[in-house]
């Protein structure tokens, strides 16, 4: 496996002689495990990929030109060999060496001890993970160690950063203004949107003339969603800003020839007579 400068948070892992996982399954005879065996036993392998290697089963019964297939021939056991699997799970996993979660999935299943960098240092992925950070200025303000794994036969080397150095980038003066800069600029973007004049669809259709059908259309996607202030566990509120709602209603052509006309005609009331004109 070649070299990385600049991947994702990786794990170092100690190679140590193949073990049967830990969990609770049984080999039948043939090498083959059943699909609650390897439920049991866990798999990185998806359904779609697992029907790949599943030993196929004869369902139904031929009667004549006619195939019969039952209950229990559908709920029939669903029969893996083991050897493939095992194949396949290490070249999927090669395939996804920098996947963290399914790399750690993996040594759960095969019993493989996990080691980390040194505590000293963090990783690429953590300083992203302290909120301030982007890989632009890790680039622009740190110099990185490299920090090399094996791993299924494979050597992977990627970069850490001394915690030290990062304390004190973070406390200079240069990174505080570069950092609450932008996160003044954040700030003053969320007040404009709040400030922003907001309409909901079901505003639009019986005040503006607009249909489901206009807003689909024209509108698409909400500016915004809220959450709903009369029920928290109802679907989150869906808002347009009123602005560029009139902006569609002055310049689309399609709106002016569809919109629905607001004049609503008189109501008649249920079970009221109808009186002959006197």
């Amino acid at each position: 496996m070649g070299t990385t400068e600049n991947c994702p948070e990786v794990f170092s892992i100690k190679q140590q002689k193949h073990r049967r996982p830990r969990r609770n399954f049984t080999i039948r005879n043939g090498g083959y495990i059943t699909k609650s065996q390897l439920g049991k036993r866990g798999t990185i392998l998806s359904e779609s990929q697992l029907y790949d290697f599943e030993v196929k089963r004869k369902l139904g019964t031929t009667v004549g030109d006619v195939t019969v297939i039952t209950i229990e021939d559908l709920n029939a056991v669903r029969l893996f060999r083991y050897k493939d699997i095992e194949a396949a799970e290490k070249e999927l996993m090669l395939e996804n060496f920098h996947d963290v979660s399914m790399r750690k999935r993996f040594c759960e299943i095969w019993n493989i001890e996990m080691e980390v960098h040194p505590d000293t240092h963090f990783s690429h992925e953590e300083l992203l993970r302290r909120g301030h950070w982007t890989p632009e200025r890790v680039k622009r303000f740190l110099s990185c160690e490299s920090f090399a794994i094996t791993f299924l036969g494979g050597r992977l080397t990627y970069p850490i950063y001394l915690k030290s150095d990062v304390r004190k980038v973070e406390r200079s003066d240069d990174y505080k203004i570069l950092w609450q800069t932008e996160k003044q600029q954040k700030a003053a973007k969320r007040k404009a949107v709040r400030e922003k004049e907001k309409i909901t669809p079901t505003r639009l259709i019986s005040e503006r003339g607009w249909t489901k059908g206009l807003i689909n259309e024209l509108l698409g996607e909400p500016d915004l969603f809220v959450d709903n202030p009369h029920y928290k566990s109802a679907a989150p509120m869906r808002l347009y800003f009123l602005d560029r709602v009139k902006h569609i209603e002055q310049t689309s052509d399609v709106f002016k020839a569809r919109r629905k006309d607001r004049q609503k005609s008189p109501i008649k009331k249920k079970n009221q007579p109808n009186y002959p004109n006197s």
